[in-house]
């Protein structure tokens, strides 16, 4: 973890410069801390999609399984290295029969992988959560439990709900409570007494309300809205962020679009800096069309002393479809490895020319974001 301590007598301060220009984001905060002081990390990933063509690229014919352990191999070091990593299912594990667009159901597979890549809380409130209906998303919950992961988004009942929302997770004296919720379910009604969080600005109130009475030193809230395959945020989704952030929201992660949008920085009350990143495009999925094949992981870092964030950066993750460490799969590709060392990865030009522009234009988006 890349850290820069500067002791200037025993003083404990920070030093932010913040600058919006364009609705981009420019944001550096610098620590300036004794040795004493730690940092918590996180990474949030963006949408995990399993079309039909990935479920059919993770089946091992000979034993009847399926396997994603190695498409997450390249970005597994990444996940692996915060204290908590978190990412879009928007997939249910209705089980079999497996199918993609427009009522997904994965294999169990799919989660173990994440699992094993490092994940350690699921968000599940999302436009897919109950395309199989109540026991797609009763499912879901049940083995993501099994799997002794963390969940937030979707529940079995208000009781189970109450229990469990907002999640709060912790590490190293800093308590964060995680907010999760969806524009709708494609129109699909949740059937009772199951929960889906939605986007609804009362209760979400009354959510944040009840995270700051049971102490929480950080509200993030984890949202899926805007407009699919828009790489700019839309009036709505800009309305909605402020909300946020004047009810107490310190970071807002953003998904759906299925492309990575921009970012902006927003103030609270406080006049504390909060990271509004729109949305962080396709972890994983089959499409194909430029913007589409790829997202990006964003890394938070929070000083244990100060209990604020002190920095947020990037790493733009492309998609390859094909064969690589002589296996047929989905692979995801940090860009900066591929641009370090391109000979790793062996892609035919057309592959390579499709990951550079992703690259670049990532980039241009989030043009003042630092790359992890």
């Amino acid at each position: 973890m890349k850290r820069v301590f500067v002791l200037i007598a025993s003083l404990i301060f920070f030093s932010v410069f913040i600058q919006n220009t364009n609705s981009e984001l420019q944001y550096t905060v610098k620590e300036f801390a004794g040795d004493a002081d730690q940092t918590v990390s996180l990474i949030f990933a963006g949408d995990i999609m399993g079309h039909s063509p990935q479920f059919q690229a993770a089946y091992h014919p000979i034993d009847k399984t399926y396997h994603y352990d190695i498409c997450f191999r390249h970005v597994k070091t990444h996940i692996e290295s915060a204290d908590f990593a978190i990412a879009n299912l928007e997939v249910t594990l209705a089980g079999a029969p497996y199918s993609g667009y427009p009522n997904f159901s994965s294999p169990d597979a799919l989660l173990d992988g994440m699992k094993n890549a490092g994940y350690d809380v699921i968000l599940t409130a999302n436009n897919h959560i109950v395309d199989r209906g109540k026991k797609g998303l009763e499912r879901t919950n049940t083995i993501i439990n099994n799997r002794q992961l963390k969940q937030a988004g979707s529940y079995l009942n208000i009781a189970q709900r109450d229990s469990i929302y907002p999640l709060f997770i912790e590490q190293k004296g800093v308590k964060i409570a995680l907010l999760n919720c969806t524009y709708g379910t494609n129109g699909i009604a949740v059937s009772e007494p199951n929960m889906v969080n939605m986007l609804d600005t009362v209760q979400i109130k009354e959510d944040i309300c009840k995270a700051k009475s049971r102490d929480a030193d950080l509200i993030f809230m984890t949202v899926h809205w805007g407009a699919e395959y828009m790489t700019k945020a839309n009036d709505e989704q800009r309305k909605l962020a402020h909300f946020f952030v004047r009810q107490g929201v310190n970071l807002v992660i953003g998904s759906h679009p299925h492309v990575v949008q921009n970012a902006e920085i927003l103030y609270n009350i406080d006049s504390i800096a909060v990271p509004v990143f729109y949305s962080l495009g396709n972890s994983i999925s089959n499409q194909r069309k430029p913007d589409t094949d790829g997202g990006i992981m964003v890394k938070v870092e929070i000083g244990t002393q100060s209990k604020q964030i002190l920095e947020t950066s990037y790493l733009p993750v492309y998609v390859h479809k094909g064969v690589l460490d002589n296996v047929y799969q989905y692979h995801l590709i940090p860009t900066t490895d591929f641009v370090n060392d391109p000979s790793r990865f062996m892609l035919n030009k057309t592959d390579s020319a499709a990951l550079m522009y992703f690259d670049n234009e990532t980039r241009k988006r989030l043009n003042n974001i630092k790359i992890f």
